[in-house]
């Protein structure tokens, strides 16, 4: 019975055992039956290099371990240190004012390093002119054209060995002197490069080089290269990258590499700071001569007085003159008649008799009974009666207020 226990106990993990067998076998059938096949997926540029030509020539530098700046405008153009380096990528917009070609040639004699394009429009064929630059081997009347030229050397150029057409090639490296990162200027004047064929560079016709050339004009140097070279399409082919890093940079010198991509506009302060400084400044005078006048201003504070609050006579003057206004002539009158009809009651005491108030009014203050009659009536309708009648009972009451108080003498000391 023990035997046949041990039988049964075993028989479940032989069991998975082979079916994780057969699962694994047939997975490593599936995987053998797969069939690979390799694509090559061209993603779009970013936006950064679509929107700069020169992005790639940029990074170059940076990476390469040179300080890069970018320079849009002709004001911080004005400022560029002496002992540097500007690449004009695009120049149009910045020479359009006469006066900065001559600024550009007074920086380069002072030490800069001025690396432009062989460009045919207007401004551009002046600022090479300054500097003795003509296109197609032209030149001015005034300049001496017999004027012994400079050596030319052509680059070395590795050919392959046989040029079949089944054999594809990348392009031709150019090979420098000793393969230095700076080729030396005095021996290497012009450099010509080839960048559109393929084929032989020493049989393709003179028309299709690009000519490079640097000298040197007192303190600093200018750079004349095909900047089309270092775009972003051109940058890849041949030693296009490697030729870069020679044209941007100095022997012995580690400038800080300035670009112009693009002239913009300078911002508005700049451009008044640069061309009415002291306009600038008369009105910022004027604006703190403002503030000045109406700034509060800290010291010692001036105690705030109380607050002056509306007496009776004020509010009792503003009720009066509402009803003024509102031709409410008899409310006005009422109290008068009412402050008369107080004053006259002590008094008839002195006076018996069966007289009305008017005429013992009459009686008493010996005045015109019309008069006194038509200011107790109360039938004001017009501001002549309104007047007529305030200025009769104001007499009435000064008048029976003296009465009543020579009366009360007279009782008080028994007179």
């Amino acid at each position: 019975m023990s035997a046949d226990n041990a039988k049964k106990s075993t028989n479940p993990w032989l069991i998975l055992t082979i079916i994780f067998a057969a699962i694994a076998g047939l997975a490593i059938y599936c995987y053998q039956q797969l069939e690979w096949e390799e694509r090559e997926v061209t993603t779009l540029p970013s936006w950064k290099v679509i929107a700069n030509n020169y992005y790639t020539a940029e990074q170059l530098l940076s990476k390469s371990g040179y300080q890069v700046k970018i320079v849009g405008d002709a004001l911080s153009l004005n400022k560029l240190p002496a002992k540097s380096t500007l690449v004009l990528f695009n120049p149009d917009g910045l020479l359009k004012e006469p006066t900065q070609k001559t600024k550009l040639m007074d920086w380069v004699s002072k030490g800069g390093h001025l690396i432009i394009s062989p460009l045919e429009d207007k401004n551009s064929v002046e600022l090479q002119e300054l500097f003795d630059i003509y296109l197609k081997d032209e030149c001015d009347n005034d300049d001496k054209c017999e004027s012994k030229k400079p050596s030319v050397d052509l680059i070395t150029v590795k050919l392959p060995e046989k040029d079949t057409p089944d054999k594809k090639r990348d392009g031709m490296p150019i090979l420098f002197e000793k393969d230095k990162m700076v080729a030396d200027v005095t021996d290497t004047p012009r450099f010509y490069v080839d960048w559109k064929t393929t084929e032989n560079v020493p049989e393709s016709p003179k028309s299709e080089w690009d000519i490079i050339s640097r000298f040197q004009l007192e303190q600093g140097w200018v750079t004349v290269v095909p900047l089309k070279l270092f775009g972003n399409d051109n940058i890849k082919q041949y030693d296009h990258a490697k030729l870069w890093l020679h044209i941007a940079t100095l022997p012995d010198r580690n400038d800080v590499i300035y670009l112009v991509r693009y002239a913009t506009l300078p911002n508005l302060l700049s451009w008044l700071v640069e061309h009415a400084l002291y306009t600038l400044l008369a009105f910022g005078l004027c604006i703190l001569l403002v503030l000045w006048r109406y700034i509060p201003r800290f010291g010692a504070l001036i105690p705030t007085p109380p607050p002056t609050r509306p007496s009776l006579t004020e509010h009792l003057k503003a009720v009066a003159d509402f009803h003024l206004n509102n031709y409410d002539y008899e409310r006005l009158v009422a109290p008068l008649q009412e402050e008369v009809l107080r004053l006259l009651q002590p008094l008839r005491i002195q006076y018996p008799g069966n007289r009305s108030d008017a005429q013992l009014i009459e009686h008493i203050t010996h005045y015109d009974l019309g008069l006194i009659t038509q200011a107790m009536a109360g039938e004001v309708q017009h501001l002549n009666q309104f007047t007529q009648s305030t200025q009769t009972l104001c007499l009435l009451i000064d008048r029976l207020n003296s009465l009543q108080s020579s009366s009360s003498r007279r009782l008080n000391y028994g007179i």
